[in-house]
């Protein structure tokens, strides 16, 4: 029989190994003295003891093996049924909102039905580094690695069509020789993408648009197995662009657009009750509604809120967790976490400042302002609701938690610069003044149509949704000048309407080009800096349409 300093040997041993590698499935040593004194709750008390020594909750990389990876079956399942029908992906979401972790969940389902994968880390700089030929070099002697093919010379050349015919050629050969389909995946895919890429090459030159146009030929060519892609990143900026150096975008709406799901309240509590069970900690339904909505479903705040309880509770377990400990848990948790939100929304506003400047309109009550650049630019809100930050009620929107709610109106405290609020006044004076002189003009314009044309054109300027509900404005009531319920972008619908409206040496379309300015740049100007630069060409519109619809002071 061992020693009890043997015994506690093991036990080290197994703690020590267990602390190394966070992941591994739980090893439980019994002891013989165990089933000598034998109580109700010795197992679970064994296990207990084993789990103890870890936070389960607070694991922070992405999760390689199933045991911890909760939620999102459906989305692993769908991109493995694209890639089996020879069709692409594209998953999308914030960081921390389990990207990597659903790419090993995807690559751990395709092992077991014997899909073959290839990852592609583009924020890599052995990656994004790489012009666009010698990525596709490191492609293909890649695809020979994972599919256990001989090692090769890899050599495509230095103009485009011998790359790409290179490519087409060699990729064929390693495909038949392996006798596989491949799904290869594009993780930060932003990397190598148009304006925001990390190398200068993919974000300003033509390597992104060469690259795409090699990879949809071969994508699109004929041939017995089949390479599709799942592209995976922060924006689907990529796959929305109609063009690239005003040249067709070979990968424009290329793969169906997924964001990755908040959890569920089903998942959620599946989540923080199985690995709380493990840890001695028992989450009722009360406290786990209040975490969920607090967090939105966002898988990784939730852990870190719920390690933060962990620390804090006594290691004589199980424990019930009230909504007491979660309320003073709330400022320990909140330091991490607000850190993480932060950087989201840096992330926002240096890459992507529309959707940061949408956000600023939403905390400030700015809904008239949202609501037009939400009908402006509709992707905008489509990616902020993917993203989980925001949801819609009906034509109403509002912050889908409470923390990102708080990360937000703290961006708001920032002072702004005296020059920034001097523009800010400059730009709304005269900017309201010009929507009444327009609306006057309209005015003139439609009081000359019949009953008739006027419920086309209205029908024509306005969305179905907001006819609805509108109802069929009068032409007294759309166009007056101090109560008109239509916003600046319906307004502007008509002025493209009323070409007439134009006046010697000002074309109509020298006007709906100013107005369409004044409609961006006032936007810009309510949630976000506006450069000099960008000021001087909203000035120059504003007096071009106080040339044309205002009358002399």
């Amino acid at each position: 029989m061992e020693s009890p300093r043997d015994v506690r040997q093991g036990d080290n041993s197994v703690r020590h190994y267990l602390a190394q590698d966070p992941e591994y499935p739980i090893v439980i040593p019994f002891h013989y003295d165990d089933f000598q004194n034998l109580s109700n709750d010795f197992i679970f008390s064994a296990i207990r003891r084993n789990y103890l020594i870890r936070d389960l909750f607070g694991y922070q990389s992405p999760l390689r093996q199933e045991y911890f990876y909760f939620g999102r079956t459906r989305l692993v399942e769908d991109v493995i049924d694209l890639h089996r029908s020879g069709q692409n992906s594209g998953l999308f979401g914030l960081r921390k909102s389990g990207k990597t972790s659903t790419i090993f969940a995807i690559q751990r389902r395709a092992k077991t039905i014997g899909c073959r994968t290839l990852l592609i880390d583009c924020q890599d700089p052995a990656i994004h580094a790489k012009r666009f030929g010698p990525l596709l070099e490191y492609i293909i002697a890649a695809t020979r690695h994972e599919l256990n093919l001989r090692k090769i010379e890899v050599k495509l050349g230095i103009q485009a069509d011998e790359i790409s015919e290179n490519f087409h050629r060699l990729m064929n050969q390693s495909l038949n020789e392996a006798k596989s389909d491949l799904l290869v995946i594009f993780d930060e895919i932003e990397n190598i993408s148009p304006e925001t890429a990390a190398s200068t090459h993919w974000r300003k030159h033509e390597d992104s648009l060469l690259f795409w146009q090699i990879l949809r030929a071969y994508f699109q060519s004929v041939k017995k197995y089949k390479m599709s892609f799942c592209f995976v990143g922060t924006n689907s900026h990529l796959f929305e662009l109609p063009r690239i150096l005003n040249i067709d975008n070979p990968v424009y709406l290329f793969a169906p657009k997924t964001f990755i799901p908040m959890l569920t309240f089903q998942e959620t509590r599946e989540m923080i009750g199985r690995l709380g069970y493990f840890m001695g900690l028992d989450f009722g339904d009360a406290v786990v509604a209040h975490i969920h909505q607090r967090f939105g479903g966002h898988p990784f705040f939730i852990r870190q809120f719920c390690s933060q309880i962990h620390k804090r509770t006594p290691t004589t377990r199980p424990r019930q967790v009230s909504r007491k400990v979660c309320d003073e848990t709330e400022h320990d948790a909140g330091l991490d976490i607000k850190g993480y939100l932060d950087e989201i929304l840096s992330t926002l506003k240096s890459f992507y400042p529309d959707e940061h400047a949408m956000l600023m309109l939403l905390a400030q009550g700015n809904r008239r302002s949202f609501q037009e650049m939400a009908e402006l630019e509709p992707a905008l809100v489509e990616h902020l609701v993917g993203y989980g930050i925001i949801v819609r009620h009906d034509e109403d929107f509002e912050f889908a938690f409470d923390a990102i709610a708080s990360a937000v109106e703290r961006n708001l405290l920032v002072p702004l610069p005296l020059d920034l609020e001097a523009k800010r006044a400059e730009i709304g004076k005269r900017r309201n003044r010009i929507e009444e002189e327009v609306r006057s003009a309209l005015f003139g314009w439609a009081r000359r149509m019949s009953t008739d044309e006027w419920r086309r054109t209205f029908e024509e300027c306005v969305t179905d949704v907001r006819v609805k509900a509108l109802g069929l404005l009068t032409v007294n009531h759309a166009f007056s000048r101090r109560s008109s319920p239509l916003n600046f972008v319906e307004t502007l619908s008509f002025v493209k309407k009323a070409e007439q409206l134009a006046v010697e040496g000002i074309s109509a379309s020298e006007i709906t080009a100013a107005m369409d300015l004044v409609n961006k740049r006032r936007i810009d100007a309510h949630a976000k800096a506006i450069s000099d630069t960008d000021y001087d060409e909203l000035i120059k519109a504003f007096e071009l349409l106080e040339n044309v619809f205002c009358p002399p002071d």
